[in-house]
């Protein structure tokens, strides 16, 4: 009697498969450290619209970021308040007659925020009154010219 072929013992279970867990992107992160460096030199140049744009940056790349949000709601605030002082600024120096301190304020508040409604229709505003001026001085050059009996030289044009 012949015995029994021997069966074949069953093929081990392959290994179970490795789980790489990927290395973070360190571009990604590189880049969010330089946007940090550079959110910092922008504030401390002055430059704070810049500087919260670019901790926006931050906040894009990194939506959990609690420095980024809380550098953003400080630097909004900073913001307001320095718009806000300069449009105070602005509409004194229009008040007292200032016509270039009141130039320059409003052209502070529209640095810091744009969009600023008050301080473009103030700008306009005094340039109407500059145009204004500046024809009447004309008008009066004419009127002097005229009573003196010569020709202005806009008369001839």
């Amino acid at each position: 009697m012949t015995a029994p072929p021997p069966q074949a013992l069953p093929a081990p279970p392959p290994p179970p498969p490795v789980v790489q867990i990927p290395a973070p992107d360190t571009s990604r992160v590189q880049f969010i450290a330089q946007q940090r460096t550079e959110a910092r030199r922008l504030e401390a140049t002055g430059a704070l619209t810049r500087a919260r744009m670019t901790w926006r940056y931050v906040l894009a790349m990194a939506p959990d970021d609690a420095d980024a949000r809380q550098q953003i709601a400080r630097l909004e605030g900073l913001i307001r308040t320095r718009r806000d002082a300069a449009l105070a600024q602005g509409e004194a120096a229009m008040m007292r007659g200032q016509i270039a301190q009141a130039q320059t304020a409003f052209l502070r508040v529209l640095a810091l925020d744009g969009a600023n409604d008050q301080a473009r229709r103030r700008l306009l505003e005094l340039e109407t009154r500059a145009a204004f001026a500046r024809q009447d001085r004309k008008d009066a050059r004419a009127r002097i010219a005229r009573t003196a009996g010569m020709e202005s030289p806009d008369d001839e044009r």
